[in-house]
C-alpha cells in the first residue's frame, strides 16, 4: 500500500502554526533533540516510513548527529540494528530489529482481514503461507552459505516459481503482480522474513526469526498480539513513542498512523500518560523516555497551545493533543534552530505522520508534494516551520505559492541542500 495522497484536513479548528515548530523538535530534527547514531534515531520514532529506498538515508540523517552519515547509516542496517518490513497498515516502514516483532504483532490484525480474504479468494490458505516461507528460508540458507547476508526480492520470485508455489497461486486466479506483492508483503507481516542490508538500489531479505521475538517488547510473556493480556501494554508504548517523537498529535493522527480503531487509539493514548506519569517511571530526557501532557489549541493558525493540568477536562469541542510534557520548554531553547531551513526526505514522518498537517502546509503546498495524488511524495524544503518549496529528486526547486522569497531564503534553502547531500556523499 502507498503512502496515502492529498485529503482534506479533518473539520475542527485549525492547528497554531507553533505546532509545526514544536514537531520539529519532537522529530530529532534540532541539534538538542537529534540522536547520536541511525538505531537510536529510529527507536525515538519507533517506525520511520521507507517506502522509497533512495529516500531511507535522508530521513534518517536528518534526525542524527552531524557526523553520521551514508556509510553509518547503511553500516546499522548491515549490522542487524536496523530492518524494513511493514509492520503496520501495509506500508513499508524501518524499525530497530528489537522492536519489529512486538510491533508487528501488535499491529498484525490490522493487515489479517485482506490476508485471510486473499487466502479465500485464491485457496491457497495458510498452508500455501507456510510453503512459500520454507522456499524462502531454503533459499535465504543458501545464499548465507555462499557468504551473502540476504537475497534479492527477484531471487526470492525465482525460488517460488521452482517451488511451483507461486504458479499455483497464480494458476488460481491471482493476477502475476498481485501473487508476487501478496507473498513478499504476507510473509513479512506474518514475521516469516525481514529486509536487512542494503545491495544497490533495495534491501537484501534474510530470515526473521532471528530477531528478538515479540516476548521481548512491552507486553513481555504475556504476549503483544490482540487477544493475548500485554496487548494493551504494546499500544500504550506504541502511542508513548508515537506522541513522544510526532507530537503534538491527536486520537486521529495517531488512529491514521496505526489504522487502530480511534477509541483504542484513544486508550492508548491516555494509557501512555498515565503511564509516563507514575512516580515510579523511569525518566530520561534524551532517550525520549519523558512525562506526556494534553493540550489544547486556541487562536487559530496564529494561535497556541496551553498544556492541561492533571485531571482537567478540555472546553467542549475542543480536540486534545498529546506531547511531551517539556517540549514547549525544549522549543523555547532551541526556537532558532526549529525555525532554520531544513531539507527534508520525501514520505519525511514530519509530513507523512500525521493526519491534520495544516501547520505544516496548506493545500496548495499538499498538491505540490503530491502533484498526481498517487501516494508518490517529492522532497520537500521547511523554513519557520512551514513547507516553502519541494526538490524533485534529479530536478531544480519548486517553490510554493505564495512563499515569499528573499536573499536570506535563497541562502539558508542552497545550504540545506548542499549540507544533505554532503552528509549523505560520506
Amino acid at each position: 500500500m502507498a503512502a496515502r495522497p492529498l485529503r482534506k484536513a479533518p473539520a475542527g479548528p485549525p492547528l497554531p502554526r507553533e505546532a509545526s515548530l514544536l514537531r520539529i523538535v519532537a522529530q530529532g530534527l534540532v541539534p538538542a533533540t537529534a540522536a547520536a547514531d541511525p538505531a537510536e534515531a529510529v527507536r525515538r520514532q519507533l517506525a520511520i516510513q521507507g517506502q522509497q529506498v533512495s529516500a531511507i538515508p535522508h530521513a534518517i540523517a536528518s534526525r542524527t548527529a552531524p557526523e553520521v552519515g551514508r556509510l553509518r547509516i547503511e553500516e546499522a542496517f548491515a549490522v542487524g540494528e536496523l530492518v524494513r518490513s511493514w509492520p503496520m497498515r501495509g506500508t513499508v516502514h524501518i524499525t530497530t530489529a528489537d522492536d519489529h516483532h512486538w510491533m508487528r504483532a501488535a499491529l498484525v490484525h490490522r493487515m489479517s482481514n485482506w490476508m485471510r480474504i486473499d487466502e479465500e479468494r485464491f485457496g491457497h490458505g495458510s498452508a500455501g503461507m507456510e510453503r512459500a516461507a520454507r522456499a524462502a528460508w531454503e533459499t535465504i540458507d543458501r545464499a548465507r552459505a555462499a557468504g551473502r547476508p540476504g537475497v534479492t526480492r527477484a531471487e526470492l520470485v525465482e525460488a517460488w516459481d521452482d517451488d511451483g508455489v507461486l504458479p499455483d497461486l497464480i494458476a488460481s486466479g491471482a493476477p502475476e503482480g498481485y501473487a508476487k506483492r501478496h507473498l513478499v508483503v504476507g510473509l513479512h507481516a506474518i514475521g516469516a522474513l525481514v529486509q536487512g542490508p542494503r545491495d544497490g538500489g533495495e534491501h537484501l531479505i534474510i530470515d526473521a526469526r532471528p530477531l528478538p521475538g515479540a516476548q521481548a517488547g512491552p507486553g513481555g510473556s504475556r504476549g503483544a498480539a490482540k487477544g493475548e493480556e500485554g496487548h494493551r501494554a504494546a499500544l500504550a508504548e506504541i502511542a508513548r513513542r508515537y506522541a513522544t517523537s510526532h507530537g503534538p498529535v491527536s486520537v486521529e493522527d495517531l488512529a491514521r498512523w496505526t489504522t487502530l480503531p480511534k477509541g483504542e487509539a484513544a486508550r492508548a493514548l491516555a494509557d501512555a500518560v498515565e503511564l509516563t506519569n507514575a512516580e515510579d517511571y523511569a525518566v530520561d530526557p534524551r532517550g525520549g523516555a519523558v512525562p506526556l501532557a494534553r493540550a489544547v489549541a486556541s487562536g487559530g493558525a496564529r494561535g497556541s497551545l496551553r498544556l492541561l493540568g492533571p485531571g482537567e477536562d478540555a472546553p467542549k469541542g475542543t480536540p486534545v493533543l498529546y506531547l511531551r510534557a517539556d517540549l514547549p520548554d525544549l522549543l523555547a531553547s532551541n526556537r532558532k534552530d526549529a525555525e532554520r531551513t531544513l531539507f527534508l526526505a520525501s514520505f519525511d514522518e514530519l509530513h507523512v505522520g500525521y493526519k491534520d498537517r495544516g501547520c505544516l502546509t496548506d493545500d496548495d503546498g499538499e498538491r505540490l508534494i503530491c502533484p498526481s495524488m498517487n501516494g508518490m511524495f517529492r522532497p520537500i524544503l521547511v523554513d519557520r516551520g512551514r513547507v516553502v518549496a519541494v526538490r524533485p529528486v534529479g530536478a531544480g526547486l519548486i517553490w510554493a505559492p505564495g512563499t515569499r522569497r528573499s536573499a536570506r531564503l535563497d541562502k539558508d534553502v542552497d545550504r540545506a541542500v548542499r549540507g544533505i547531500e554532503e552528509r549523505l556523499g560520506r
